[in-house]
């Protein structure tokens, strides 16, 4: 069974350095990020490296236009997105050291290759990594997880729910469904079978645990907030509660008040993770509003696979080999 490499992020080492508004863009840029410039190289890597995945992981046909077009856009601007986030940890004065990444790696390769480092390259060279990328990638993912931490004031303690729901179109569709439910319907065959909300509805319309008290803490809209609120564990809503999204059915299946998530962030890291995302996002956005971006490429252009370049190179590897 092939061994999958613990990546913290997909975005590649970022190309560092400015460069005055005055001078000429480099060759070779996609895009350039207040100034500084992403290139054709570092986003062809990440391109080539996630279609591997796809081929190696999980059998995808990657041949598909869509497909590729759509994977190259989306490094492209997870590559814009960490630049901006890099470049604001670099105002915060965050650092994050060789030996710190080092240390990371090392018990990486302990907890899932048994210390073998030879097996560490292996897995990585499947998907198209070297050990300095892989190192550069986690640095940068590190980066962004201090700048995630010193963003974020948490609460020490937030009040917590554990519900399921099922969404659907209309008030209509929601009260049959309830009217299922007190005829003695299972909750979780109703949500597989019916519910809008694809990403829960596999498992039963399971969300996990979300935290209640606060705006910055939920990852629930407010209305979903309040109804869940309102519902004693094992109860689900007799009427349908109504957001952006359509009509909500939900089943509380625990409430808990007041946990502490430094002491409990393992059984709630979901809560923590919502807290974090939720930080992130908003920075993210606000930089996002504020910064110049210009991308140098047309985003309409099916881009090979993998890269000529990459193909020459592979080839001329191949006759060094055998000569």
């Amino acid at each position: 069974m092939k061994k999958k490499v613990a990546v913290l992020a997909l975005g590649a080492f970022l190309m560092t350095g400015l460069f005055g508004c005055g001078d000429k863009v480099p060759e070779g840029t996609v895009a350039t990020v207040n100034g500084t410039p992403i290139s054709q190289e570092v986003l062809d890597e990440n391109y080539n490296m996630v279609l591997r995945q796809y081929e190696s992981y999980y059998g995808l046909d990657v041949t598909a236009d869509d497909l590729k077009l759509e994977v190259r856009n989306a490094m492209l601007n997870e590559l814009i997105m960490n630049e901006l986030l890099l470049q604001e940890a670099e105002k915060r004065e965050i650092v994050v050291s060789d030996e710190e990444v080092t240390a990371y790696i090392d018990d990486m390769v302990a907890g899932n290759y048994g210390g073998s480092q030879a097996d560490f390259e292996a897995a990585l060279e499947q998907v198209g990594m070297t050990p300095e990328y892989y190192q550069d990638s986690v640095k940068e993912s590190m980066i962004i997880t201090e700048l995630q931490n010193d963003l974020v004031n948490h609460p020490e303690t937030v009040d917590v729910i554990k519900a399921r729901h099922i969404l659907v179109e209309t008030e209509e569709e929601a009260l049959g469904i309830i009217a299922r439910l007190d005829a003695g319907e299972d909750f979780a065959a109703l949500a597989k079978e019916h519910s809008l909300d694809t990403g829960s509805a596999a498992n039963g319309g399971d969300l996990g645990y979300f935290a209640t008290n606060g705006a910055t803490t939920s990852k629930m809209v407010d209305e979903f907030t309040a109804g869940a609120v309102a519902l004693e564990i094992g109860e689900y809503s007799k009427t349908p509660v109504e957001s952006q999204f359509g009509y909500h059915i939900i089943l509380v299946e625990d409430k808990q008040a007041e946990v502490n998530l430094l002491e409990e962030g393992e059984k709630y890291s979901e809560v923590l993770s919502g807290i974090y995302r939720y930080g992130l996002d908003n920075l993210a956005a606000s930089l996002m509003e504020n910064a110049e971006v210009e991308v140098l490429i047309d985003k309409t252009v099916v881009p090979e696979y993998p890269k000529a370049e990459e193909t020459q190179n592979d080839g001329n590897q191949a006759e060094e080999s055998a000569e």
